[in-house]
């Protein structure tokens, strides 16, 4: 709105505010000072006493670097010390000094920030990417795009943000705040300079507006959720806590390595033998370069040796690992034959057995330790539900004859790591997925995986919270069809693509596999 006198009242006026971010100390250095972030430190030789007392306030919160007393030359001596420690400086737009509208805090060590000059009758809107959100302490706005966060301290900051959700003309935005229009678009300018407000690149009407974020290759292909999911599990671009920080603590109890189940019907399942394994399976780039996802299975069941066979070959619990005598923040671990990065071992084994000898219909789980399946859910209605999902994700003309239901654990990870906990259980489940696959293909079965995952009805199948523990994966198997191997692929051929033929091939043709069983 237009600024009015009130009775002769000034008219607000914009405010600069500075401070250091929190993890910033400043300490007293030979013949200087020096500044210790979280990116590095940065010495300061010879600074003035302006110098000085401007970051011995800082230190306190926000204040404004106007009522300070400049000798000759320090004004210009503090802005060339603020502009190269950027990354360590946050910068507040007030209309009171002792209340700041918005902070903008730095979260990288590149970080650069100057306001952005909004063209007049230009539309703009916040960012698709931007998300509003609350730590419980007040509101912030942060994106992927932005090396920046922006604390917004104010209801106002928050009633301008809701103006802000379609495409519109500054001006009409500046319409929403009881300030002078040239204080708001001054506020706009400092949210565009954060890549939270964008400005659009075609079109003067708000309706036809085009912003470059919607169009352009690089970004046009991200979602908003995905792009801020590949930051924030990666370093460079936020300044969360990251890593094995234990950042629960001893709140959370530790789970255990192995899942407890409870007293349940349990299906012991046959042991391979090692000496009979090694002699039959075929070499590892056989296995690699032969294995396929099927796209339909044979008509004939699976025998529970061979379940028992995939599962102890790749999902076993070889040793129980108990923690470090001492160590509270530690837990039990277990040594398996897939590849799990933290060692953690997150993941939960359910079977929807449908067509197997020696196994009876029904839902089961997997105890890694005492190799046995445990039936958890003996309805005939959630077998064919699992089958059923399975097979419409993997675009199979039939139900498989097994599913391997695949969850994890969540605070197995989570209660070690920040940041990248969920990063872990995705490429945890890829390493898995392969390491069965493989194992399937040496064994002379056919196999393939689920990409989508329902998680509402897995958790309501096999009774689980899907907070805690969440279908993160899935894998059919069962026998492969009689008949010639699949074709190669049709297109350009590169790098010996004979290869996979001559696997398959060798499969077909390989000696007559004995069933490997332990009595």
């Amino acid at each position: 709105m237009s600024a009015s006198g009130d009775g002769g009242a000034q008219a607000p006026r914009r405010v600069d505010l500075w401070s250091l971010r929190e993890d910033v100390h400043v300490e007293a250095g030979d013949g200087g000072v020096i500044l210790r972030g979280r990116w590095g430190d940065t010495t300061v030789p010879a600074p003035g006493r302006a110098v000085l007392e401007a970051l011995r306030r800082m230190g306190f919160g926000p204040v404004s670097l106007e009522n300070i007393a400049y000798g000759e030359g320090e004004r210009r001596e503090l802005d060339r010390l603020l502009d190269g420690i950027q990354p360590m400086v946050i910068r507040s737009f007030a209309v009171d000094p002792e209340q700041p509208l918005i902070s903008i805090v730095p979260l990288a060590q590149q970080a650069r920030f100057a306001p952005a000059a909004l063209p007049a009758g230009t539309p703009i809107r916040l960012s698709r990417f931007a998300v509003l959100r609350t730590d419980g302490e007040g509101y912030f706005l942060e994106s992927p795009l932005s090396l920046h966060r922006v604390d917004l301290h104010h209801a106002d900051a928050v009633r301008l943000i809701g103006a802000l959700g379609r495409a519109v003309r500054p001006e009409e935005a500046a319409a929403a705040l009881p300030y002078p229009d040239d204080l708001v678009l001054d506020l706009l300018g400092h949210l565009a300079g954060t890549g939270m407000v964008v400005t659009a690149e075609a079109g003067d009407r708000p309706r036809a507006a085009v912003f470059a974020e919607d169009t352009v290759p690089a970004l046009a292909a991200w979602t908003p959720l995905d792009l801020m999911f590949h930051t924030r599990s990666t370093l460079g671009r936020h300044d969360n806590d990251f890593g094995a920080t234990y950042p629960m603590g001893d709140r959370w109890d530790v789970e255990p390595a192995v899942k407890r189940a409870p007293d349940l019907p349990g299906i012991a399942l046959p042991r391979p033998r090692w000496a009979e394994l090694v002699a039959a399976d075929p070499p590892l780039t056989v296995a690699v370069e032969a294995g396929e996802p099927a796209t339909r299975f044979a008509d004939a069941p699976l025998t529970g040796g061979e379940i028992g066979q995939l599962l102890y070959r790749a999902a076993r619990v070889r040793t129980l690992v108990p923690p470090p005598e001492g160590d509270s923040s530690a837990a039990e671990t277990s040594d398996r034959p897939y590849l799990n990065l933290g060692g953690c071992y997150e993941f939960e084994f359910y079977l929807a057995v449908g067509n197997c000898t020696g196994i009876p219909r029904g839902v089961y789980h997997y105890d890694p330790l005492g190799h046995r399946l445990e039936r958890v859910n003996p309805d005939p209605e959630a077998v064919a539900e699992l089958l059923e999902g399975g097979r419409l994700a993997a675009n199979l003309a039939d139900v498989p004859p097994v599913l391997i239901a695949v969850t994890a654990r969540f605070r197995r990870l989570s209660r070690k790591y920040s940041g990248l906990s969920y990063a872990l259980v995705l490429k945890n489940v890829g390493a898995l997925l392969h390491t069965l696959h493989l194992v399937g293909t040496a064994m002379g079965l056919a196999a393939c995986w689920a990409e989508i995952i329902d998680i509402d009805v897995s958790a309501r199948v096999l009774g689980l919270d899907w907070r805690v523990e969440s279908g993160v994966g899935g894998f059919m198997v069962g026998r492969p069809v009689d008949g010639a191997p699949p074709a190669r692929p049709a297109g350009q051929e590169a790098n010996d693509a004979d290869w996979g033929d001559l696997a398959r091939a060798g499969l077909a043709q390989g000696p007559a596999r004995k069933p490997f069983m332990s009595g």
